[in-house]
């Protein structure tokens, strides 16, 4: 009977040695997944706040790219044609280019790559602005001199190496975007293993998994968000909706491309509104937000389904016509400009008016370029504006 005893004894004290240690076990193990799923959590928010990060970066490479071709842009208009008007782009973009390379040499301080291209960068703007700003001073000193036309190619050299070295910065985030996003899908994926385990040995964690898995998704959902928003951003004119330069660019190299392929014809029509700072000086810049949703909204009424619309900067449009001879593309950029001096603009100070176009259209030649289909069809758009506005000129 004693020795029963004793033996129930040292029974009971073993169950009682093995169900203390399953619970230690149980608990250690508890402990570790839950530290485990904190810190998948914490990688994963690190992983999306850098890949915000990136895109941040991006955005604001973005919006250095467009005030240097504002800047490029007014500058050979004032130069070209001595107008005015053209000193408000040139300055506004010059003071946006330098305020959007310092943050951009902010945002990537960290990054010793970055910071290297950023400084060629930076040179090619001071080397731009260097030789830009005491001619267009002295333009302006002298403008009743006339322009000086023979200063076209003013700065191109610089420009050409500034947007060359701001495309090593892209392509630099870019390499990063890819490397955090496969980061980011690493802690997604540990993430879920470690939720189905704790899933799978009890509900014990949920309430403070919970918290660690909104944080994260609230984190993710953001960066897709922003991803998103990027993308939309890189292709779209915000106000206008229609693609922006950069797409649009891209679109007509394709076009050329294909129609040098095929040997279809191709024409370029660039569209400017006529006299629209004398709309934004009398009524105020949301009127000629308005005027620009106008005419936006009448491009792509007129326009066919095959034609490439978008805003080519400022108050330019462009069209690229695949298939298309220069009478054709003609007869459509004076249809589209009898619709636009035809349209009721109403503007939000509770007036109305209208406003005109006017247009050069170049046909593709034989081994051009995008640049110098473009630089034609300007031209053209400027020998109409010289006209008297209101115009559909051909390039020679």
């Amino acid at each position: 009977m004693i020795g029963r005893a004793n033996h129930m004894q040292r029974q009971a004290r073993k169950r009682r040695i093995i169900g203390f240690g399953a619970i230690v076990a149980i608990a250690l193990m508890f402990a570790g997944m839950g530290a485990t799923s904190f810190s998948t959590a914490s990688k994963r928010r690190a992983a999306d706040a850098l890949q915000v990060h990136t895109f941040e970066v991006l955005l604001a490479a973005g919006r250095f790219g467009t005030a240097v071709n504002e800047t490029a842009r007014g500058e050979r208009g004032y130069l070209i044609t001595g107008q005015r008007a053209y000193l408000e782009p040139y300055f506004r973009g010059r003071m946006q280019a330098v305020q959007q390379l310092r943050r951009l040499r902010n945002l990537t301080r960290d990054n010793a790559r970055q910071q290297s291209n950023l400084l060629a960068v930076g040179r090619q703007l001071d080397a731009y602005l260097s030789r830009t700003d005491p001619i267009v001073m002295a333009e302006l000193r002298n403008a009743a001199n006339g322009p000086s036309t023979s200063l076209h190619d003013l700065g191109r050299t610089e420009i050409t190496g500034l947007l060359a070295n701001l495309d090593r910065v892209e392509a630099e985030e870019q390499r990063l975007l890819v490397l955090r996003h496969a980061a980011s899908l690493r802690a997604d994926r540990l993430s879920e293993i470690n939720e189905w385990l704790i899933l799978s040995l009890g509900a014990v964690l949920i309430a403070l998994l919970t918290a660690a898995m909104a944080s994260a998704s609230r984190a993710h959902r953001q960066a897709i968000d922003l991803a998103e928003e990027l993308h939309n951003l890189a292709i779209t004119d915000e106000l206008t909706g229609l693609p922006n330069r950069r797409q649009l660019m891209f679109a007509m190299e394709t076009e050329v491309r294909r129609a040098s392929r095929t040997g279809q014809p191709l024409s370029l029509a660039l569209l400017d509104i006529d006299r629209f700072k004398r709309i934004n000086d009398t009524h105020g810049h949301p009127a000629g937000d308005a005027v620009l949703r106008a005419v936006s909204d009448e491009l792509r009424r007129v326009s066919r389904g095959g034609d490439v619309l978008g805003r080519f900067g400022g108050e330019e449009f462009a069209i690229v016509m695949p298939n298309t001879t220069v009478s054709q593309a003609k007869r459509a950029c004076e249809r589209l400009r009898k619709a636009v001096a035809a349209h009721v603009v109403h503007y939000p100070d509770g007036t109305t008016g209208s406003v005109t176009i006017s247009s050069g259209v170049a046909l593709l030649a034989g081994g051009e370029g995008c640049d110098h289909l473009v630089s034609r069809a300007d031209g053209a758009l400027y020998e109409a504006k010289a006209d008297g506005r209101n115009l559909v000129r051909l390039a020679a």
